[in-house]
């Protein structure tokens, strides 16, 4: 088993991970919808990625804030959700007429498709 790679100076607090996916048009780190790279909303970049840049470490800052590309966005998104235990799990599907990739937050515990799941409790 690999070392994992330190991308962190100190990880962003889980209250700002959600922050940024508000800021990003999910609902949270529970939102299982499946979308694509374009419907990732940017507008708000400018707002929250100065604020996440202290918490990278300056060479991981430099690599994947300064240096910007399509996927530079869901690279810090997929380092954010690690750090608490969510992984952004990418499959390659028919979505609105062509094949593209698509993403679905998930914890890492349980990977498995919830989008459809209907969950109740009985605490009878």
């Amino acid at each position: 088993m690999s070392k994992p790679i330190k991308m962190f100076r100190k990880e962003p607090p889980l209250e700002y991970v959600e922050h940024i996916l508000r800021e990003m048009g999910f609902i949270g780190l529970h939102d299982l919808r499946w979308f694509s790279k374009d419907e990732i909303r940017l507008s708000t970049l400018e707002d929250w990625l100065p604020e996440l840049e202290m918490y990278y470490l300056p060479c991981k800052a430099r690599r994947f804030i300064h240096i910007w590309t399509d996927t530079s966005i869901l690279t810090i998104l997929r380092h954010t959700l690690h750090c608490h235990m969510y992984t952004l799990q990418k499959e390659e599907r028919l979505y609105k007429g062509s094949k593209q990739l698509l993403y679905q937050i998930q914890p890492m515990k349980g990977r498995f498709d919830l989008s459809g799941a209907n969950l109740e409790v009985n605490f009878d």
